[in-house]
């Protein structure tokens, strides 16, 4: 565990649990949102189901991430162990905590509202602004990703690291089928190289960063709370969190 993790897991702190479980579930369903979302554009209907089914989970399960969301960021700015104002979940990178990390999540949510606004509005809106904005959404996946991986205490625990991959297979499995059979030419080549792209880039980033001693002191974690951790553990775990933060 890194520094914060061992605070936070020390101090039994049911706000850091619900943070990193509304946060670890939240990102699950934003998975199968987007998978839902790219079949839809692609006009497939799952087998035995209308694809007015399959529309109608696609807005449902949006809805319960942006519920989940909510109280990620309820739990975040409520829990003592660190200051994170509510300024800080909506502004990116105003954040004293893991400014970058923590400015990714403040992304995130940013475009989840501007897709629930803009989707409420729909009547109102010109067709080519929503579906802008609803496809300026999809960016919001890979955001929530790398803002879990570099801000998550607890992003070196195997199932954890295992579920994040399996959500990343799954993003590019759906956008690789979906490329194929809808885009062609160059912009298809481009559109590819991309789609492969992203999970080399993310698993060379945890291998280089989560995975590596020291990444919650280059996270951007305040030099005070890693030494409020480590004296807060046992003395042989303090010193292998000190070289580990």
């Amino acid at each position: 565990m890194t520094g914060a993790a061992l605070a936070a897991a020390g101090g039994s702190s049911p706000l850091w649990f619900a943070t990193r479980a509304t946060g670890v579930i939240a990102l699950v369903l934003l998975t199968a949102t987007v998978i839902l979302g790219v079949g839809g554009i692609a006009r497939i209907e799952l087998p035995g189901l209308p694809r007015v089914v399959t529309a109608g989970l696609h807005r449902n399960l949006s809805l319960l991430v942006v519920a989940l969301v909510g109280v990620h960021v309820l739990t975040t700015v409520t829990d003592s162990y660190t200051r994170i104002g509510l300024a800080a979940a909506v502004v990116p990178f105003s954040s004293g905590y893991r400014t970058f990390w923590l400015g990714l999540g403040a992304v995130a949510l940013d475009l989840l509202l501007a897709v629930l606004l803009t989707s409420l509005l729909r009547g109102r809106l010109p067709y080519r602004a929503w579906r802008a904005v609803h496809w300026l959404g999809y960016a919001c996946w890979p955001v929530a990703l790398w803002h879990g991986l570099g801000t998550g205490s607890d992003s070196r625990v195997p199932w954890l690291l295992a579920l994040d991959a399996l959500c990343v297979a799954a993003v590019t499995g759906a956008a690789g089928w979906r490329l194929s059979r809808t885009v062609r030419g160059p912009l298809r080549t481009a559109a590819v190289t991309s789609a492969v792209l992203l999970p080399l880039v993310t698993a060379a980033f945890v291998l280089n960063g989560p995975l590596q001693p020291g990444w919650a002191r280059r996270a951007g974690t305040p030099p005070g709370l890693l030494s409020h951790a480590a004296g807060r553990a046992p003395a042989g775990l303090a010193r292998r969190s000190a070289g580990r933060s």
